[in-house]
């Protein structure tokens, strides 16, 4: 077959291609008008606007099932989660894992085994918007190192508190993720949520800002939680996300505000699941829905600060400081109260204790990554320092952060006397333990009565440098490191030419300049004249001159 021949055909097969293609789109577009049905155009075809086909089926309906902050009790959602075959993303602060109240590293694991997605949501819950960006970056870049350290590559990030701005959705962006979810949005638009959509967009068009459905608390109902999926079907479909936090929880969930019943997750989840089977949405994980690659995992740089901030409490509202906390624990009741500066004397925070069983109540810096809280290492003392007075006797109470950014109590200080004027309190702690990464520390109240506390001081004590040691000769792999063999052999043939036996030259014996040992050369010395004596005429040899000098 010749070159022209195959050319011709080659031609012939490519019209013939175009016209079935022509003739595929039109009848895809007189179909539905004919059949009433709708007809999605196959890959590769498009309308004559360049858009999707005309008549397209409609975008499915994506549920996700997300859980907050790695509370302890989500075993018991993960079990019905399990039961009907389903599966859901949890995302974990990362410092709390381990803590009373939240999952262990084992419970952690049990849920990666399941099939679920484990996601970031920061170090240690922090409300965002309201940290310098160094901080910020601490929590979100290194929790999600914490989690990869421990076996999992979380992709899907959810903001604390639903909270953000462009620079934290920026911060998250660089940490690596690929989403982040906040909290709200979905809904019927009405006065309550005046610009609520029913669905969010697949893909959305923020990923950085995935608006969810109302968060589930104790007083949302089964019919809450269909009527959201409905409303987004009813509307054209689009992806319905979910936030779940505590499993029938009274104590420290808000009152139990953000508890749920075991049947409320039951009764949802067979409902998606009949729902998913009829073929009218999926159940899928937030890494599933925005599968968009990630960025590499990395660490922010570790904070240095020396001291707390706000030492003097100057800044702050009318209960707390800035960059301080309340805390404490047992059976009381407790008040705070922040004192502004007045007559020569700094802002004072006093907690007034009305009533005591056990336990106590602090004011610390707040427990973070380093903008408010003391840098440290291990085996270093630190100093705490404070003005107090007191109706009851104080101490001093020491936390520390390991490198996980967990924040556990360490020691207490010896006990100090009550005071009506103002006093100076300091104690110096013993070396920190293991993986200590930073410290905190306030005076306490364990009684009924006041105390008043400012002028703080916290911070490692940094050993001074050793001495610059003396200056040596350089011993022999230095001068290797420096010079190589080389140096080395020209010292060593220095130091033999030093040391090189010499013969005592006697008097009028001429000289060898062309050797440095060894006896001399007659090639040098000049020929006796003729007729002379052999030794040289004005020979005189040291016999000669003991004999004249006897005459």
């Amino acid at each position: 077959m010749t070159s022209l021949e195959t050319n011709g055909r080659l031609r012939a097969l490519r019209w013939t291609r175009r016209v079935l293609l022509a003739a595929l789109a039109a009848v895809l577009t007189v179909l539905p008008a004919l059949t009433g049905t709708a007809v999605a155009a196959p890959v590769g075809v498009a309308s004559a606007q360049g858009a999707p086909a005309q008549g397209a089926a409609a975008a499915p309906t994506v549920v996700s099932l997300t859980f907050d902050d790695g509370n302890a009790d989500q075993l018991g959602l993960l079990d019905t989660l399990e039961a009907h075959g389903l599966h859901g993303t949890f995302y974990i602060v990362t410092g709390a894992i381990g803590q009373p109240g939240y999952l262990t590293r084992e419970g952690l694991a049990r849920i990666a085994g399941a099939g679920d997605e484990i996601g970031g949501h920061t170090v240690l819950h922090p409300q965002l918007t309201g940290d310098d960006p160094a901080e910020v970056a601490r929590q979100i870049c290194d929790g999600r190192a914490t989690l990869a350290q421990w076996g999992y590559h979380p992709v899907s990030f959810a903001y604390p508190y639903g909270v953000f701005d462009p620079a934290v959705e920026a911060a998250v962006r660089d940490c690596g993720y690929a989403s982040a979810r906040a909290a709200g949005g979905l809904g019927v638009a009405g006065p309550g949520c005046p610009n609520c959509r029913t669905a969010e967009s697949v893909p959305p068009a923020d990923p950085y800002a995935v608006r969810t459905a109302a968060q589930v608390t104790d007083s949302t109902t089964l019919a809450d939680l269909e009527q959201s999926v409905v409303e987004a079907q009813s509307t054209g479909g689009g992806w319905v996300p979910f936030i779940f936090h505590h499993e029938s929880c009274s104590v420290g969930c808000n009152g139990g505000d953000l508890s749920s019943t075991p049947a409320l997750l039951d009764r949802f989840a067979a409902w998606l699941v009949g729902q998913q089977q009829q073929g009218r949405l999926v159940v899928r994980t937030v890494g599933q829905v925005v599968a968009d690659p990630d960025g590499p995992i990395h660490s922010a740089p570790p904070s240095t600060r020396p001291d707390v901030a706000n030492p003097t409490l100057t800044a702050g509202n009318a209960t707390t400081p800035d960059c301080w906390q309340a805390g404490g624990y047992g059976t009381n009741t407790a008040t705070y109260r922040r004192d502004p500066p007045a007559a020569g004397q700094s802002a004072a925070e006093t907690i007034t204790m009305t009533s005591w069983t056990d336990g106590d109540a602090v004011l610390l810096p707040r427990l973070d990554l380093g903008q408010c809280t003391a840098w440290t290492q291990p085996g270093l003392v630190v100093d705490a320092g404070a003005s107090y007075r007191s109706t009851v006797p104080t101490q001093f109470a020491v936390y520390v952060r390991d490198g996980s950014g967990a924040w556990t109590y360490w020691t207490s200080s010896p006990w100090l006397d009550p005071s009506d004027t103002w006093r100076r309190a300091s104690w110096t702690t013993p070396p920190t333990p293991p993986d200590t990464t930073g410290v905190a520390a306030g005076l306490i109240i364990g009684g009924v009565g006041t105390l008043s506390t400012t002028d703080y001081h916290v911070g490692p004590v940094v050993p001074p440098p050793p001495p610059a040691p003396l200056r040596t000769l350089p011993d022999l792999r230095q001068v290797l490191q420096v010079g190589g063999t080389g140096l080395v052999v020209l010292l060593i043939g220095s130091i033999i030419w030093l040391l090189r036996p010499r013969r005592r030259r006697r008097r009028g014996e001429p000289t060898d300049p062309g050797h440095g040992w060894g006896p001399p050369s007659t090639v040098d010395v000049p020929a006796p004249r003729e007729g002379a004596d052999p030794t040289g005429s004005n020979h005189v040899s040291r016999i000669d001159l003991k004999e004249r000098a006897l005459r």
